[in-house]
């Protein structure tokens, strides 16, 4: 199957938050759909189009006609390209699978995205590549059934896997707490996965007692980004927002305060972790608990950029260092080559962990003038990444004389 090419994710969604108008486009796109070359790629850009226009249903509606007949797609398509990475995604929303297109917007590789159905028998001819990665979600209901398909495909290649986890790697907010209570000065919010009855009326309060008292921090099972989060504070505020919400299942778990002390601010740290060393990505600072960096309107306050800066250029020899043990537990118990972190620190100075992911979002769209100091640790995440990648495809390709390491800008 000839992988068809396609605009991709990353360049969509760089000119959607510079503020260009993607309507233009999109008609452009329907118009050439007519003349049949490419047509399912061009659904596959036509999706992530109508979804960064906040229409999802009709964006997952494009993908879905596209995977009906073609599977694999081709960005940054180039015969003389240095490295032909293969990554194995799962049908889902734009933010479902590991932001690959980001990571390598400025590096020599061509992106061939195999869309894996887990569900189908149908086998199809891998195309050419020299390194692969599984960017399927490790907390999907399939990771196990998607995993072990990816290997099956690959054996005989002899293709090496990144991010391929030789065990079952549950990153679920539940397991997660079990996992590392007590381990490396971590602290994880003590979390309880109920079904929406087992929340309801005397014997809901019966359950949640275990996470100790009000308040409790409550989202659906499977959102992201804040969607669902509330922080309940009362037997009746709950029954309030179960009458409001349709999911059949809920997490609950404790509320750990989070503010520091001296001024009353939440800060909330995003840290990457490539071949099990960690970077950090970005600092958000607000005075709202249910924080992420969007919500924290970064660009509005320089001294928060300020600090941020400070704590990204420190990151080393400070915050990683401070929590190396914690830093450590986490490499060693999640079982990938790359992964990320939200996180905080609890006024005694243990590493709170609100969540670990390998779809974090990881990008250098900010305005250079705003956050001038930003792309340089983003090229060390990217840089990282790639040296990855070679890394592994000299292991599968036995190169005895390898070349040297890429260039890549640092601005």
């Amino acid at each position: 199957m000839e992988p068809q090419e396609r605009i991709g994710l990353a360049s969509l969604t760089k000119m959607a938050f510079d503020g260009v108008d993607l309507q233009p486009l999109r008609t452009e796109l329907l118009s050439k759909v007519f003349t049949g070359k490419d047509a399912d790629g061009i659904f596959m850009d036509l999706s992530v189009i109508d979804q960064l226009q906040g229409n999802r249903a009709a964006g997952l509606a494009w993908q879905e006609e596209a995977l009906k007949r073609q599977q694999i797609f081709s960005t940054k398509k180039s015969d003389a390209a240095r490295t032909k990475l293969l990554v194995f995604a799962e049908p889902s929303h734009i933010g479902g699978n590991t932001p690959i297109e980001f990571l390598l917007q400025d590096a020599d590789v061509e992106i061939l995205t195999y869309y894996l159905n887990v569900d189908s028998d149908a086998q199809i001819d891998l195309p050419a590549h020299d390194v692969a990665f599984c960017a399927a979600p490790a907390d999907s209901v399939k990771a196990m059934a998607f995993q072990a398909k990816v290997r099956a495909l690959t054996e005989a290649a002899g293709t090496k896997v990144v991010n391929l986890p030789v065990g079952q790697v549950d990153l679920e907010r539940d397991t997660l707490e079990k996992m590392f209570a007590g381990k490396g000065g971590l602290t994880l919010p003590k979390t309880q996965r109920f079904e929406r009855v087992e929340l309801q009326g005397d014997a809901g309060e019966e359950r949640l007692a275990v996470l100790g008292d009000y308040p409790y921090v409550v989202r659906p099972v499977g959102s992201h980004a804040g969607e669902g989060l509330v922080l309940i504070e009362s037997q009746t505020a709950l029954a309030a927002y179960l009458a409001e919400r349709t999911e059949a299942t809920f997490y609950v778990s404790e509320f750990i305060p989070y503010a520091t002390q001296e001024d009353g601010f939440y800060r909330k740290y995003r840290v990457i972790f490539v071949d099990g060393q960690p970077f950090p990505c970005h600092m958000a600072i607000a005075d709202q608990w249910d924080l992420w960096y969007l919500n924290a309107r970064m660009e509005e306050f320089a001294e928060k950029r300020a600090e941020e800066s400070a704590w990204m250029d420190s990151f080393d020899r400070s915050f990683a260092t401070r929590h190396e043990s914690g830093f450590g537990a986490l490499t060693e118990a999640i079982d990938l080559d790359y992964f990320g972190v939200d996180c905080a620190e609890d006024p005694e100075g243990n590493l709170v962990v609100f969540e670990a992911d390998n779809a974090l979002i990881v990008h250098d769209m900010d305005d250079e003038e705003v956050f001038p100091y930003k792309s340089k640790h983003m090229n060390r995440i990217f840089d990282a990444f790639e040296t990855l990648l070679e890394k592994n495809r000299r292991e599968k390709t036995s190169v005895e004389t390898p070349d040297p390491k890429p260039t890549r800008r640092l601005s």
